[in-house]
């Protein structure tokens, strides 16, 4: 599962990377978790990056409450799945903007966190799916967004087995394959295969990075991005 990751750089970086247009002020965020805001490009609007909550609220939910099992979306199941089959046969797909994402090894029984990077992409993307949320009285809208799964490469399996799962990153190449309106559902989600091992990098982190929250106060800090020997 892919719970945790960074977007840290600045406004203008992202608009000339991926030219687009901010909706809205966007801070860095060195800890990006659940419920939090991240950034998107979406199918439906592809000039414009906007803030969405990471977690996916689906439109017929009874609130906003999210459900854990919908931080991810596994690609191989989203046919399958009713919370999701709606989004990719309309279409409602997104670029989920990142610079690097979080994972924890267990296997001695602590919770050792690791940060992921791609090598030369200063910001890439994760294939998502999004959804609107409307109250009843329609005063309320909320969107969210899933990240994508696959099977884990080499890099991150080493950190995350047994679940042996990584976020889908998308080539720079795929990118506007992944928001094209005119592939069908089934050439979508063929662009979710694991991405190359020489093209990723992966170091420790603090402990600190495990929680979202310290006394109620969100934990977001540059320094939780750093290598742990160099703190």
């Amino acid at each position: 599962m892919c719970a945790r990751y960074t977007l840290t750089r600045a406004e203008k970086e992202i608009q000339k990377l991926y030219k687009v247009q901010l909706k809205e002020g966007f801070a860095p965020n060195f800890n990006l978790a659940p419920t939090q805001e991240g950034l998107v490009i979406t199918a439906d609007e592809p000039g414009i990056a906007q803030k969405m909550h990471f977690g996916l609220v689906p439109y017929w939910a009874e609130s906003t409450k999210l459900n854990i099992s919908t931080l991810n979306a596994k690609s191989e199941e989203v046919l399958e799945k009713n919370t999701y089959r709606p989004l990719i046969h309309n279409h409602k797909t997104c670029l989920v903007l990142a610079d690097g994402f979080y994972e924890w090894d267990r296997k001695s029984g602590k919770s050792l966190p690791y940060r992921f990077i791609v090598k030369d992409r200063p910001v890439f993307a994760f294939a998502g799916l999004w959804s609107q949320w409307k109250s009843a009285d329609g005063l309320v809208v909320y969107r969210s967004f899933t990240i994508m799964t696959t099977a884990a490469n080499k890099t991150v399996g080493k950190v995350h087995d047994p679940k042996n799962r990584m976020p889908v990153i998308l080539p720079k190449h795929t990118e506007s394959a992944w928001l094209s309106k005119d592939i069908s559902p089934a050439d979508l989600l063929s662009l979710c295969v694991p991405y190359p091992d020489e093209n990723m990098d992966a170091y420790q982190v603090s402990t600190a990075v495990n929680a979202a929250a310290v006394k109620g106060v969100i934990n977001n800090k540059p320094e939780l991005m750093l290598p742990l020997n160099s703190q």
